[in-house]
């Protein structure tokens, strides 16, 4: 079963890095922290400006609205990869099939919400510029490096799954030159990935690392440090050739720094991600199934599986289905065809615009419920504000509780750990604020908004 992200929300609307209840407003405090500001266009002040401005007018400053279904949708993806990680394995059929739709569509969910979370964060609609964007790189170059060591750590403990955090390090970096675009372009950039990205990795993976259905893949481990390494090898497997190439993951990015870049508290803005997000992933299906297994891609899979199937005593069938989920990262290099299937976490073409569909009828869905019922999905809130910190911790429980080799896959230990993490996210929300990892996060990536103040600069006009 495959590992899934972590994602940031360093924005106003939300509770992961902010401390705030989803039910409260909270005081624009931070360049950084402040994101989302809904003003239908209208061009803005900077954070200096504006303090000056209601400083001058005897105002405090104004209180920004909460994105509540974003905090809903992570605590979705949570609890998702709570049901990959310790949850019954959908292959056993019965009701354990139930579990099914959670196989690397959580992980696609938690990589579109970092992207989301980066959008906001650095504008939102209308992207920050000059000295208010060069804080907020600053400040995702710093995060990005606690994110790798993060991911480095999380490996050394051994737990046999996969940790993309290290990847998602790398994301924050290749993301930088992104900021300064808007929705429209944005989207353009993720839809042209999604077909992209799979293509050229296909080309040069063929070169470079040629691989069939049953391989191990290299991953960033404290091993890939060993002397004998070399920089070019460990930039080979983080970007291209590893268990979340975050080539590949920046189509996820991407996508949900379109979202991002909406306007998420309109009701019609959210009945379209809904919508269209589920057409999207349902046309994905129908066009990856027809070519599959109306138009023989499915047949010609199975002919480069037949040597293995044989030495195996399996029909080739049986040796894909049995072998499937080792589809992850990236897909085999011994036909095209295996570009055509829609397995989640395989990183082809419509596995990209299925599970970018999914993830935004999630938020759109999500943004529309937690206006009719948030008292309801409070709790869900709760822990999808404090996601790292869930990511985190569930790694060090299973390291704990379960030897490397023991499965610990069930119905109970889903409902255990999903407990457990709601009550602990509600209690922490009521009786401290931010979670504990997000906080040191925080902390330690804010030194670009002292180092770079406003009053160090005159004042821009016409922004």
């Amino acid at each position: 079963m495959d590992g899934v992200t972590l994602s940031e929300q360093e924005h106003a609307p939300a509770a992961a890095w902010t401390g705030y209840h989803h039910g409260q407003a909270e005081p624009a405090t931070d360049v950084a922290d402040v994101a989302v500001q809904p003003v239908g266009g209208r061009n803005r002040l900077s954070q200096g400006e504006s303090r000056r401005a209601d400083v001058e007018l005897g105002q405090l400053p104004r209180r920004r609205p909460r994105l509540t279904g974003v905090d809903v949708a992570r605590g979705i993806a949570v609890l998702g990869m709570y049901a990959v990680h310790v949850g019954p394995d959908p292959a056993t059929g019965g009701w354990d099939l139930l579990f099914l739709p959670f196989e690397g569509h959580s992980a696609a969910l938690f990589a579109v919400l970092a992207g989301l979370s980066i959008a906001l964060m650095s504008g939102g609609r209308t992207p920050k510029q000059g000295l208010a964007r060069t804080k907020v790189s600053l400040r995702l170059a710093t995060r990005a490096v606690l994110l790798f060591g993060l991911g480095v750590w999380l490996t050394y403990l051994d737990t046999g799954y996969l940790v993309i955090l290290a990847y998602y390090g790398a994301c924050f970096l290749l993301v930088l030159p992104c900021l300064r675009l808007s929705a429209k372009p944005l989207a353009i950039a993720a839809l042209a990935s999604a077909v992209v990205l799979p293509v050229l990795s296909f080309i040069l993976r063929s070169q470079i690392f040629p691989r069939d259905l049953v391989v191990i893949l290299p991953d960033i481990t404290p091993y890939s440090f060993a002397p004998g390494g070399t920089l070019g090898e460990l930039l080979l497997v983080l970007l291209l050739t590893g268990t979340f190439p975050a080539i590949n993951l920046m189509t996820y990015i991407l996508a949900g720094m379109a979202l991002g870049r909406m306007d998420l508290t309109s009701n019609s803005v959210c009945r379209r991600l809904l919508f269209g997000g589920s057409g999207l992933a349902v046309a994905g299906y129908l066009v990856s199934w027809l070519a599959t297994s109306v138009f023989g891609g499915l047949n010609r899979i199975y002919q480069t599986l037949e040597p293995a199937a044989a030495q195996a005593g399996m029909t080739p069938a049986e040796f894909f289905e049995q072998n499937r989920l080792l589809l992850h990262g990236t897909p085999p290099t011994t036909s095209w065809a295996w570009e055509l299937l829609s397995t989640g976490a395989s990183y082809t073409p419509f596995d990209f615009l299925i599970s970018i569909g999914l993830a935004a009828a999630v938020i759109g869905g999500c943004q529309l419920l937690a206006q009719r019922y948030p008292r309801g999905l409070g709790p869900l809130a709760d822990l999808g504000g404090r996601v790292l910190s869930a990511y985190v911790l569930h790694f060090v429980a299973i390291a704990l509780l379960w030897q490397k080799d023991e499965t610990p896959f069930s119905v109970l230990h889903f409902v255990e750990f999903s407990l457990v993490a709601l009550t602990a996210a509600v209690a922490w929300r009521r009786w401290i604020g931010r979670g504990p990892l997000e906080w040191l996060l925080h902390v330690l990536s804010k030194w670009p908004n002292h180092l770079l103040t406003d009053d160090k600069i005159p004042a821009q006009r016409g922004k």
